[in-house]
């Protein structure tokens, strides 16, 4: 929400402030009466408002604001995605401007006016990941098309902030912020009341469908209404997954032809949460695109109704609700410390890739188009071992002291003899090989004993592979590069599935040892 500077006293004693939830009629009467306030003060030379161009000056000197884009290129570009006229384009970005005087100077004022120009006069895969541009894009009236690209936009922003500071923070701060987040929505959930449950549920099923599935939100958004079905026992949602992905594909500017409809099986709990959902909101108006989230229960919570012009839950309802979790229940009030709509699906994706490579996983990484934004994360696989370990360890011994590591000993239970030391694998002890055929050699080899996290060390003891958590961390790190070269030669044609399953198995054994390596450090400490 954009909160505008506007006059308060003539002896300049206090301001008011006018919030702006969008750009609608009321939002336009505003910026008006703004427009004649510095009209009248000598700041804008025009004399309307409709003007194409306006003249403004701080008395130092004049600066001429552009509003008009040109009119190919706007029928060319950027109608179909923002699916408005000109004329209510051109509004919007003036009263846009208006709202920003009194906060930036002239010279700022002008390069937000031409970049807003600018945003439909150019493909929208080539806009700038500037805030301005994503706040502005916001206020508008809301479609999925501008949705995606306000989300494309979100995400190229975040990436170039995280990269410019790389080396001022810690890195491993993101993950941190994952787990915190992930545990605060759980304990939320327990004791929500249903007011509140159907305010957050968007994004309490956002979140944790996307630990299964990783997801662009846009996507999630506009799951159908009609998402279950029971099919072998299994509860099946159904989902739309983009259709554009690389670039590929034509654009048809419609939800069925620009999205598919794809089915995963999703656990009970989860589509009893869905369930709950949709007879909660039964009585409700149903959304003009059909789709499971009406905005209803989003604006009853703040004792307001839907704006004008709004047809479904938008990006920009759900990022307002990640918001206000974020500072009404966890109480954050630092950027650092807040997780963001455009990097979760790659945590996520993470999450998945060391705790299991299912086809899903593999379906979705070869799939995967964002490869310089991915590689990011997947560069730092070994520091999110790191932090889900320490969030481990801190689990196991309370929160009391949660920066002082107690000693403790490990109790391995029961184990038999094995060549060179002993195993301590439950499933072994029984007769059965599962954990075996799960362990993977440097060169792959299957079944290797002193590779496997349940071996014990005949001479010291102890797991060996316990002794060198600088060895392993750099196996993690080799391993991830080695599954980013393979989903790069599957992308180009030249790899498969079962190579990306292959190079998934290495990754997640090679972190699982890292894992046990550092638990055992943490714990012997």
């Amino acid at each position: 929400m954009l909160t505008a500077k506007i006059f308060g006293n003539q002896d300049g004693n206090y301001d008011r402030y006018y919030a702006v939830a969008g750009i609608d009629a009321e939002a336009l009467s505003h910026a008006k009466n703004i427009f004649e306030a510095y009209r009248g003060k000598g700041v804008i030379l025009n004399e309307s408002f409709k003007d194409d161009v306006w003249v403004v000056t701080n008395q130092l000197r004049k600066t001429t604001l552009r509003f008009c884009p040109n009119e190919v290129s706007f029928q060319r570009y950027g109608k179909k995605w923002l699916r408005c006229g000109c004329h209510n384009f051109v509004d919007g970005v003036k009263a846009y401007v208006i709202f920003q005087m009194g906060s930036v100077g002239l010279s700022g004022i002008k390069a937000i006016s031409n970049r807003l120009v600018s945003l439909v006069e150019s493909p929208n895969d080539v806009l700038p990941a500037d805030s301005h541009v994503i706040e502005f894009l916001k206020l508008l009236p809301g479609t999925e098309t501008k949705d995606q690209v306000i989300e494309d936009l979100e995400e190229r922003l975040l990436f170039s902030r995280k990269r410019d500071a790389k080396g001022k923070q810690r890195i491993l701060s993101e993950f941190e912020n994952y787990f915190r987040f992930n545990d605060a929505m759980e304990s939320f959930w327990q004791d929500a009341g249903s007011k509140e449950k159907l305010f957050y549920f968007p994004l309490y099923l956002w979140w944790t469908l996307t630990a299964i599935l990783p997801l662009r939100a846009t996507e999630f958004l506009l799951t159908p209404r009609d998402c279950l079905e029971k099919k072998n026992g299994e509860n099946i949602l159904a989902v739309r997954r983009s259709a554009l992905k690389g670039g590929q594909g034509k654009v048809r500017y419609n939800i069925d032809g620009d999205y598919m409809l794809m089915k995963y099986s999703i656990p009970g709990k989860m589509a009893a949460g869905i369930e709950w959902y949709r007879e909660a909101t039964a009585d409700m108006p149903i959304s003009d695109l059909g789709t499971l989230f009406l905005h209803s229960p989003h604006y009853s919570f703040f004792s307001r109704g839907a704006p004008a012009g709004s047809i479904y839950y938008t990006y920009q309802n759900l990022s307002t609700c990640l918001r206000r979790f974020q500072e009404d229940v966890m109480g954050i009030d630092s950027d650092e410390k807040r997780i963001n709509l455009g990097d979760t699906r790659h945590l996520a994706m993470i999450s998945l890739i060391v705790s299991g490579g299912s086809p899903v996983v593999c379906r979705e990484l070869a799939g995967h188009e964002d490869v310089n934004i991915s590689s990011h994360y997947y560069s730092n696989i070994s520091r999110f071992v790191e932090c889900a370990t320490y969030e481990m360890h801190k689990k196991r011994h309370g929160r009391r002291n949660a920066d002082i590591l107690s000693r403790r000993s490990v109790a391995t239970g029961a184990s038999v003899e094995v060549g060179g030391g002993r195993c301590d694998s439950a499933a072994y002890v029984a007769g059965n090989i599962s954990d075996c055929i799960r362990s993977m050699g440097e060169n792959g080899e299957l079944g290797q004993c002193i590779c496997c996290p349940h071996f014990i060390d005949g001479e010291r003891g102890r797991h060996f592979l316990f002794s060198d958590a600088g060895e392993k961390k750099k196996r993690v790190d080799d391993d991830s590069n080695y599954l980013m070269r393979v989903l790069e030669m599957a992308r180009k044609g030249r790899g498969c599935n079962e190579d990306i399953r292959s190079a998934l198995l290495k990754l997640q054994h090679s972190s699982s040892r890292y894992s046990r390596c550092l638990l055992e450090n943490m714990e012997g400490m």
